[in-house]
């Protein structure tokens, strides 16, 4: 095994008031840098540690213009260069799942449609638009990878292997995906894994034991905070089994820093535990138990500038808000803030997903009565 060498390191920067000089708390770990951050955010100068949020665009899809599109389930949305919005639909006997909208919210068109053939779809485990504003969209009940232009026309379709899940392109021409166990020295795991561009495995990055996930053994709650994203030339992991900590790799596997936070545990709702005990009356063989707290973060996302914004489950000021630790390039925590809601919180194995790009942030919210609307703010930092 190998030796583990740490030792901490203290790295200095001027702040705005006193003169002052704090440290930025950080251990090498394996020849790997690992940022510790603490409960509160540090304060250093030059960095900006407030965000304004102006709202832009709302898309109500109660409202008559929107209701006869047949969206049914929005489930979150992504933008291309130009602002254009494409909402991701999740109901599984929608005919179209991806609908287009300007960024001023006219709706432009739908496209993915249901079907088997050239172009269409069965479902979307992951929709990404690349630097040309292409959509690329991994479905994983038909094992492809699918890539229309940024008028819905495809553009080509490229056939995955059954046991790989969740494709993400990279700009490097590769593939990052989760894949299920190959033989039974893997059994109850899942991989987050590079691929080449025939989908042949090159590396693993990380893995989630599912053991405690199976029929007939005591299951703790529905929620598993595994997740992963991509910005640029970086690749972001959070694992719960590891606590707060999110692992920032390069595009070709190497693993540059591990994001470390001290947190406070949010106690289980009361909520979720009725959706627990509902889930494990209609699945007894689960044996589905209530959590005692939260996970330490539910997802994240990253912004254009390097930022990332993890996800708590520590409630805002207001009801519709959740407060989000924000760390900058080099994975130091700089700011709290609360953003509004988005998904549905609390469903089984969910990972509520928004998006920040084009200096705004997108949010799919749900209004009282249920009816989804997605609201585009500009951010502004100070």
């Amino acid at each position: 095994m190998k030796k583990l060498f740490c030792f901490l390191v203290g790295i200095s920067f001027l702040v705005s008031c006193g003169g002052k000089q704090p440290n930025v708390d950080k251990v090498i770990e394996d020849g790997v840098e690992v940022v510790l951050n603490h409960l509160e955010p540090y304060v250093l100068k030059d960095q900006p540690s407030h965000l304004v949020l102006n709202e832009e665009t709302r898309i109500d899809f109660e409202r008559e213009e929107y209701s006869g599109l047949g969206l049914k389930e929005p489930d979150f949305a992504e933008a291309d260069s130009r602002g254009n919005i494409y909402v991701v639909e999740q109901y599984s006997d929608s005919e179209f799942f991806i609908y287009k909208f300007s960024p001023t919210g006219d709706f432009m068109k739908k496209f993915g449609k249901k079907g088997q053939g050239p172009g269409e779809i069965q479902g979307i485990s992951g929709l990404v638009v690349n630097k040309g504003d292409h959509v690329l969209i991994s479905d994983r009940s038909a094992g492809k990878l699918v890539e229309f232009d940024a008028d819905g026309n495809l553009v080509k379709e490229t056939k995955v292997r059954y046991v790989v899940q969740e494709v993400v392109p990279l700009e490097n021409g590769n593939y990052l995906a989760r894949r299920t166990a190959k033989d039974s020295s893997e059994s109850r795991h899942w991989f987050v894994c590079l691929f080449n561009p025939d989908f042949e495995e090159v590396k693993k990055l990380d893995s989630f034991d599912m053991s405690a996930y199976v029929p007939g053994k005591p299951t703790p709650g529905t929620i598993i905070s595994f997740y992963w994203r991509v910005a640029g030339d970086r690749i972001y992991i959070g694992n719960e089994q590891r606590g707060y900590e999110l692992w920032v790799y390069d595009l070709d596997g190497n693993l540059l820093r591990k994001i470390r936070k001290e947190y406070k545990p949010a106690p289980y709702p009361e909520e979720f535990k009725k959706q627990t005990e509902e889930l494990a009356a209609r699945q007894p063989d689960l044996k589905l138990t209530a959590l005692q707290d939260m996970p330490p973060f539910n997802s994240f996302f990253p912004d254009a500038e390097g930022r990332l914004y993890v996800m708590t489950y520590e409630q805002g000021q207001s009801k519709d808000e959740i407060v989000h630790d924000v760390f900058n390039k080099d994975g130091v925590l700089v700011a709290r803030v609360p953003l509004g809601k988005y998904g549905i919180m609390g469903r089984a194995l969910n990972h509520l997903r928004a998006t920040a790009t084009n200096g705004r942030f997108y949010r799919i919210a749900f209004k009282e009565n249920g009816y989804p609307e997605l609201i585009v703010y500009r951010m502004a930092w100070d």
